[in-house]
């Protein structure tokens, strides 16, 4: 069994252990751990958030005080007090006035797991993903609060650095990482964005 193999099939036994819904769980974790990213109180949206991973580990983060707001194209059920999931594509023209009508206030954070349907053509799934990510960036300036973070998947490709300038614009501090629960020959990496310029 090769390193990566075993590395994925750890991270999914503990996932099934732990009662995630997937291994995904573990990136944010680490991420959260590492950056600070959610702390109690929090509001917060996750966009992509099927099949819920990582709105169980917001929720845990925010804790009774915090919201998690998830939205994806699939609908999800989670079943905790504290989160509220909502069908959404976010690269519909309205995707913005979804938001703000399901939020009705500015988040502490914004995160996005956000993929396109895999085509398995790299420069076509590179370039889907970069744009539905676009999308949400340009959504920020209406729902992230001054100070605020954010976190987004983004696939390796030559519109990563498109990405890049459009965060180090309006962020204090932008990181591009790739956690250890990642798929090591996956092409996905996520920028960490600490203390929105506003």
């Amino acid at each position: 069994m090769k390193l990566s193999q075993a590395r994925r099939d750890f991270y999914r036994r503990k996932a099934r252990e732990e009662g995630y819904r997937s291994r995904a769980a573990y990136k944010l974790i680490e991420l959260v751990k590492k950056y600070g990213l959610i702390r109690p109180g929090d509001y917060v949206i996750d966009f992509g958030c099927a099949p819920g991973g990582w709105l169980q580990v917001a929720s845990k983060y925010v804790g009774s005080k915090g919201k998690v707001f998830g939205f994806d194209i699939k609908a999800v059920e989670i079943g905790l007090p504290n989160v509220f999931t909502y069908v959404l594509d976010v690269s519909l023209p309205n995707a913005l006035d979804v938001v703000k009508e399901c939020v009705l206030s500015e988040v502490n954070v914004v995160l996005s797991d956000i993929s396109p349907n895999i085509s398995g053509v790299w420069e076509v799934d590179h370039t889907k993903q970069i744009d539905l990510t676009l999308k949400v960036v340009d959504m920020l300036p209406h729902i992230l609060k001054p100070g605020g973070h954010c976190l987004l998947k983004v696939f390796q490709g030559p519109y990563l650095d498109l990405v890049r300038s459009r965060l180090n614009s309006i962020f204090e501090e932008v990181y591009l990482t790739k956690p250890s629960a990642s798929r090591k020959e996956s092409s996905e990496l996520y920028f960490v964005c600490l203390s929105y310029l506003g």
